[in-house]
């Protein structure tokens, strides 16, 4: 004789009678969640507070109190808890000793910069278009990640101090050593080097993005290499681009480690006059000031270059 069916109510009935006496409790579990879902999805306003919130909180409590702090203290006199003064600033916008730093640190960050953007989209460029093993040659982009900063610049040093590894290859070959340590070209490689991977990955992932038709579009419409790269490449990809030179000058400008390092003393960038204030000199509101001034030229730099990339290469995403 057929079994009549059963109802859903009676199956739900009867699973939650069966765990209960297991010990389980998955029905009051289910109700609870299903109000609590039901409490958000009725205040859509407190839902993206909850979602939202907790990551904005971590901004506020891990940048902005520690930016806020900063800036306080960049108007107290001398040590923290001193008088209230615009010394520090007038002090630093009036000598031409810490503009001259600030002017070369800004020559340098570009340099480098200039560098990264050219050699990093080049390399991504020819990994999208002419490499088959793209999972190979990025993971060898990104292994320098795996070993210590610090190691790295050591790595470094010993590569291009005098008697070094350079130096005895070019003697090997009969040229003349370089001696390139505690010098300006020696910063440069050691900032290429480090900021490189940050540049080719966001290079790479606005140039996966691409349309390969629009490339070939272009070229059946008698544009050259060149023409096709500036009409159609590169505005396709600038997102990337300017993502990519925000990566490598930001940090650029503020570092301190690879010029004391590479650079020695012949090459001080404002980084180091930062954390000499903070360190050796023990003079924080000075420090807290030349970082603030810092921090809102290099904001500015940033908007300026975001705003000219667009201007000048439209969108990044939309064709005309």
């Amino acid at each position: 004789m057929a079994r009549s069916p059963r109802s859903d109510d009676e199956r739900s009935a009867e699973s939650g009678k069966r765990l209960a006496a297991d010990g389980g409790s998955v029905s009051d579990a289910d109700g609870r969640l299903s109000d609590l879902t039901s409490f958000f999805r009725e205040r859509p306003r407190l839902r993206t507070l909850a979602i939202a919130g907790p990551p904005y909180g971590l901004l506020v409590f891990f940048f902005a109190i520690p930016l806020l702090a900063m800036l306080v203290v960049s108007f107290q006199t001398d040590q923290i808890g001193g008088a209230w003064t615009l010394g520090n600033y007038v002090d630093f916008l009036t000598s031409e000793t810490y503009l001259t730093v600030v002017w070369r640190t800004f020559l340098l960050s570009v340099q480098v910069t200039a560098i990264v953007a050219g050699v990093g989209y080049a390399l991504a460029y020819s990994i999208v278009r002419f490499s088959r093993r793209t999972t190979l040659l990025l993971l060898l982009v990104i292994l320098p990640f795996w070993t210590s900063y610090i190691i790295r610049m050591y790595a470094w040093i010993n590569i291009l101090q005098s008697d070094g590894v350079l130096d005895s290859i070019l003697n090997l070959v009969g040229l003349p050593a370089l001696s390139l340590l505690y010098t300006e070209t020696a910063v440069l490689i050691g900032f290429t080097y480090v900021w490189l991977p940050l540049a080719v990955l966001p290079f790479y992932a606005s140039l996966t993005n691409l349309d390969a038709d629009l490339i070939e579009a272009s070229k059946d419409l008698g544009a050259g290499p060149i023409r096709t790269f500036l009409s159609v490449t590169l505005p396709m990809t600038i997102n990337g681009v300017v993502t990519g030179v925000v990566l490598v000058f930001i940090p650029t400008f503020g570092s301190f480690i690879t010029p004391r390092l590479l650079g020695g003393t012949n090459n001080v960038m404002i980084g180091m006059v930062i954390e000499n204030q903070f360190k050796s000199a023990f003079n924080w509101p000075f420090g807290a000031a030349i970082g603030m001034v810092i921090s809102v030229v290099v904001v500015a730099l940033l908007v300026l270059a975001t705003r000219l990339g667009g201007g000048l290469f439209g969108t990044g995403g939309e064709t005309s």
